[in-house]
C-alpha cells in the first residue's frame, strides 16, 4: 500500500524476485500501473519492468501487507484496505515516527503488525516509475520471516529482538536530521553551518525520549554520523517543505516532545516552532 518511491522499490524488488505482488493505490497511480506496469531502476542495474495486480481497494487475503504511506497520509489509506479482507495477515509499516504501531494494531486486530524501519533513497518520478537512488537499502524488523522474504528480494534486511530499539533508532537520527535541515531550510552542510549548536541537543533529546523505552540508542554514535554525513545529503522533510507539501512534524518530533514533555525537550521545541513559524503565510 503506497507505491511512491519506497513502496515502489519494495514492490519491484519483490516483483523481480518473482513474488506475486498487489499495489493498492490511489485511481491514477492503479490505472497507470495497470496501463503501463511498474518500473524501477536501482544503481548498477537495469531498468526492470513489472505487471503486479493493482487496485484501489484490497479485495483479496495477502499474506504480507507492506504499508508506505506518508504518516500523514495513513488514516485514509487504511480505508483501501479493510480488515476484514486482510484477516491474520502480517503487516510490516514503513512510516516514520512510532505512533502508527498501536494505530495499525486496533485497526487490524487479527493481524500480526511487526515493527519495522527502512533506511534507503529512493523517488517515484511519476506514477508506476520509481528509482532507488541511493546504493544502500536496509531494512531491520523484529519478523525473521519478513526479513527472508526482503532478503531474497535483494534488500538488505536484519532483526532484532526489541521493537522499541527498532523504532527508536531510527527515530532518534531521523528527528534531528529532519528538523536541522528543515529549520534551516538547507541540505546537511549548511544547515550544520547555519544551526550547528541545535544538533547535539536534537540528538540528546531524542535519545533520552528513546530511553523512557528502554530503547538501545547511542547518541555519541548519532551525532558523529551526522556530522560526518556528506554535506549534500537532504532529508525527505526538508524536500516536503521546500516543495510545500504537508510535513511530517508529529510522526517525527512529536514522539520526542511527548516522551519528554515540552519543557525537557527545549531544542526539539524550538526547532519544531521554527519550521511551523516558517510556514506561517
Amino acid at each position: 500500500m503506497g507505491p511512491g518511491g519506497i513502496g515502489g522499490m519494495v514492490a519491484g524488488r519483490l516483483a523481480a524476485a518473482g513474488q506475486d505482488v498487489t499495489i493498492v493505490a490511489s485511481e491514477t497511480t492503479a490505472a497507470q500501473i495497470t496501463a503501463r506496469g511498474l518500473s524501477f531502476t536501482a544503481p548498477g542495474a537495469p531498468e526492470a519492468v513489472s505487471h503486479p495486480d493493482a487496485r484501489t481497494y484490497l479485495t483479496e487475503p495477502v499474506e504480507v501487507l507492506f504499508v508506505a504511506v506518508k504518516a500523514t497520509d495513513l488514516l485514509p489509506a487504511l480505508q483501501r484496505v479493510p480488515a476484514a479482507v486482510l484477516g491474520n495477515a502480517t503487516v510490516v509499516p514503513f512510516l516514520n515516527g512510532v505512533d502508527h504501531l498501536p494505530l495499525l494494531r486496533a485497526t487490524y486486530p487479527a493481524a500480526n503488525v511487526v515493527a519495522a524501519t527502512i533506511s534507503v533513497e529512493a523517488t517515484r518520478h511519476r506514477p508506476g516509475v520509481v528509482e532507488q537512488v541511493s546504493e544502500m537499502n536496509a531494512v531491520v524488523t523484529t519478523d525473521e520471516a519478513v526479513a527472508e522474504l526482503l532478503g531474497k528480494a535483494g534488500i538488505d534486511a536484519s532483526t532484532h529482538s526489541d521493537e522499541d530499539t527498532v523504532m527508536w533508532r531510527k527515530l532518534a537520527f531521523l528527528a534531528p536530521f529532519a528538523l536541522l535541515t528543515t529549520s534551516a531550510n538547507a541540505a546537511l552542510g549548511e544547515a550544520r553551518d547555519k544551526r550547528g549548536e541545535q544538533l547535539r541537543p536534537l540528538v540528546r533529546e531524542a535519545a533520552a525520549a528513546a530511553g523512557t523505552r528502554k530503547a538501545d540508542v547511542d547518541a555519541d554514535a548519532i551525532e558523529a554520523r551526522l556530522r560526518g554525513m556528506p554535506a549534500s545529503f537532504r532529508s525527505s522533510m526538508l524536500k516536503d517543505f521546500a516543495a510545500g507539501r504537508q510535513l511530517e512534524l508529529d510522526a517525527i518530533a512529536g514522539p520526542v516532545i511527548r516522551a519528554l514533555g515540552a519543557d525537557n525537550a527545549p531544542a526539539t521545541v524550538d526547532t519544531v516552532r521554527t519550521i511551523l513559524d516558517a510556514r506561517r503565510p
